[in-house]
């Protein structure tokens, strides 16, 4: 080193050093009402995630920028950047050497190793150097006082001034690329950096024009994962959804393993019927394991359905891509159910009210129609009064039937759900002059009924009117086979009281009489 850039060196390390009542810290320095002057250490993104087996090359750029308030007194004359950085896997090595970190400006065969180099891609420069720009330009503007001192384990000591006939300030107004660090790892690893004290540099500072000293803002320290991440994610299980409505799956979980950044969770595919699919995190990002659930509408549960494909990537976009599946299916569409009686008893010139409802196994709404009404014995014969039904779930099927109308009628129901699956049902509807057994005529069978038909036969009391209403049994007579049927139906949950006695029906015997006429 020539002997008057020692002296311009030296001469630098006093007034950092020694003259601390120069020394300001940004943004405090009263002499500079500008932007802080700031000190940037990154890691050069493309090495962040080798996708090759160790060891690993791994550069930290160092950025300045500098606000250049008044280029006569406020432009920068030297640096001392004083680094120390540590490695969260203290078993491999985490070398930063002078072999790959040399301070040359000059085209040899070891340049691409020097701290000044451009970051080159494919050939093309990308990013260029602010110190071998000017020794590019062959003009001898570059600054000759470049020391670096390594000690191989935990520092980066870097000093820059311009000396003699370089005497060039550094008078950039921008984002300026200044140096490299590059690090030699045997194994993936997290590395920290951050400023430090260092003998006998001291402290970070930079150098004014004006001799005055002053500490940047750093942003440090600087935390980086450095290695390959392997993608994980699990989804929820499998779903069934037969009902249109909002709801939500089981968890699910993604990390990155080897701390490769923090997983987030996205939707790649939905299928027909769902939409509004959202990730919502139970445990979220940033972290290197989040869990959640997707939240989702069925707007058609008549669809297929099928599944729903999650991607889970890092912050970077380029790690920790996986992907999973799961399947929510809709297409298993059970009918509805008509829920009615087989028979329904009916008197003539009494309106006759029969409750119609369905319900449905996934909850669908169901529309009930009246689908045919016919006469059994001959299916031509139409009703003297038509009936009704209007057409609700529940409904009511109401009919006033006549005297001609005694027999039996089919009344058929026909259920259908939002996804057309149908049920169908039929209910014979026995139409009757009279109810057997109803003595009082009165259309309730009851204990008046009974004591009436024991006062007829055994105390000569007045006879059923017909007297084929006491014929309870429908064997024809009227005895005391009557009376018990009738005791057995009110008091020992026995079967009814006919309904052919006064008829001569053959329709047989029912479950229960319908008395709410």
């Amino acid at each position: 080193m020539k002997r008057n850039s020692l002296i311009l060196v030296w001469m630098i390390f006093g007034v950092l050093l020694f003259f601390s009542e120069s020394w300001a810290v940004c943004p405090e320095d009263p002499n500079d009402s500008g932007e802080c002057d700031t000190l940037y250490v990154e890691i050069y993104p493309p090495d962040q995630l080798p996708f090759y087996p160790p060891p690993y090359l791994v550069r930290f750029p160092i950025f300045v920028t500098h606000d250049l308030l008044d280029p006569s007194i406020d432009s920068i004359l030297g640096f001392v950047i004083p680094l120390c950085y540590t490695h969260t896997n203290p078993s491999r090595y985490c070398s930063l050497s002078y072999y790959w970190n040399n301070t040359n400006l000059y085209p040899q065969s070891d340049l691409d190793r020097s701290i000044f180099r451009h970051f080159i891609e494919l050939g093309d420069t990308v990013t260029h150097n602010w110190m071998m720009d000017l020794s590019q330009k062959q003009n001898g503007e570059e600054w000759d006082t470049r020391i670096l001192d390594l000690d191989g384990t935990s520092h980066f000591w870097l000093c820059l001034a311009a000396s003699g006939s370089q005497d060039r300030r550094f008078e950039e107004g921008s984002r300026v690329f200044l140096a490299t660090m590059t690090f030699k790892l045997e194994d993936t690893l997290k590395i920290c950096i951050d400023s430090c004290f260092w003998p006998p540099a001291s402290n970070l500072a930079f150098g004014r024009g004006n001799g005055q000293a002053y500490v940047p803002r750093h942003l440090m320290p600087v935390c980086e994962y450095i290695g390959p991440c392997w993608p994980g994610i699990w989804c929820p299980q499998d779903e069934w959804r037969h009902t249109n409505g909002t709801f939500q799956s089981g968890n699910f979980s993604a990390w990155c393993y080897e701390g490769g950044g923090s997983p987030n969770v996205y939707i790649e595919e939905v299928p027909p019927g769902i939409t509004d699919v959202e990730v919502v995190y139970t445990i979220p990002p940033p972290q290197e394991y989040v869990e959640g659930y997707i939240a989702y509408t069925v707007t058609d549960h008549c669809q297929a359905g099928g599944r729903i494909k999650l991607g889970v990537y890092n912050g970077f976009f380029n790690c920790c891509l996986d992907y999973c599946e799961f399947y929510v299916w809709l297409s298993n569409n059970h009918p509805p159910v008509l829920n009615l009686p087989d028979t329904w008893r009916a008197l003539t010139d009494y309106t006759t009210s029969l409750c119609v409802s369905a319900s449905d196994p996934d909850d669908d709404s169901v529309a009930i129609v009246l689908d045919a009404f016919w006469y059994e014995p001959d299916s031509l014969q139409p009703p003297t009064n038509p009936p009704s039904y209007n057409g609700g779930n529940p409904g009511f099927f109401t009919w006033v039937p006549t005297e001609a109308d005694t027999g039996a009628w089919i009344c058929s129901f026909l259920a259908t759900d939002v996804c057309g699956a149908v049920d169908t049902h039929q209910v014979t509807i026995l139409v009757g002059i009279t109810y057997c057994g109803d003595c009082l005529e009165d259309a309730l069978i009851d204990l008046g009924d009974l004591l009436y038909l024991v006062s007829y036969l055994y105390k000569a009391g007045p006879s059923p009117d017909p007297l084929c209403r006491g014929d309870a049994n429908c064997d024809g007579m009227i005895d005391l086979g009557d009376v018990l049927n009738l005791v057995s139906y009110l008091y020992k949950s026995g079967p009814a009281p006919c309904f052919e006695c006064c008829l001569g029906i053959s329709s047989g015997r029912f479950s229960g009489p319908n008395l709410s006429h």
